[in-house]
Order: C-alpha cells, then structure tokens, then sequence
C-alpha cells in the first residue's frame, strides 16, 4: 500500500492549519504545528522564527487561501518537502515550500519559504 496519498492529506491539512491560524487557531495550536527550531525564509526576504511567526499569523484577519498543485517529497522516513501555490484573492500568488519533520507520533513544521509570483 501506498502511503503518500495519506501523507499528502495529513500535510496539506496541517499546511491549511498555519496559513490560517486566526481563523482555526490558537496560539497553542499554531506552536504545536511549528517546530521548536522552526525557520521561515518570507517573501519580503525576511528571516523569521517561530515565535515572530505565531505572532504575525495570530494578528492577521482570518484569511481565504487556496492551495494548487500540492505535493509531497519524502526525503526521509520522518522528512518530507512540501511544495504548492498559495492564492488569496486579491492578493495574487506565491510558491510555497515546506520541510515537515516527524517527532513524538506527530509532524511538524520545520521550515517554510513564500516566492511571490507576478
């Protein structure tokens, strides 16, 4: 049996949970989702870590993205890379890519990188 299909629910769902934290969220679930060493690389070239993270998705409005062309690497057992679109209406696009690591019967969010498309 093929697991990836599973896996690609599993991580899409999670990817969902921390687009929109406001909306589904509390603080406590968002650091759950986020590893503790959790880097993110943003489309405005900032360096984030997890807690400025939590803070800025918190602050934002509840929001309604949508995700296209999901897809799920393994990399390892307990690594796998993520890669999609995000579009907000009327706030374009961007490519998105995560590393999700498995710990402690649960994935997490270890990095997370947005390129803002044209």
């Amino acid at each position: 049996m093929n697991a990836l299909p599973e896996l690609e629910r599993i991580l899409k769902e999670l990817e969902l949970r921390v687009m929109r934290p406001a909306a589904h969220n509390s603080r406590r679930d968002l650091e759950e989702n986020l590893a503790e060493d959790f880097v993110e690389f943003g489309a405005s070239g900032a360096i984030l870590d997890r807690n400025a993270v939590v803070a800025a998705q918190l602050a934002e409005p509840p929001t309604a993205w949508s995700i296209a062309d999901f897809k799920v690497r393994l990399l390892a057992d307990d690594v796998a890379l993520v890669t999609y679109v995000a579009a907000m209406s009327g706030r374009g696009s961007s490519l998105r890519c995560s590393i999700w690591k498995r710990g402690d019967g649960r994935w997490r969010m270890a990095f997370h990188q947005g390129t803002r498309t044209p």
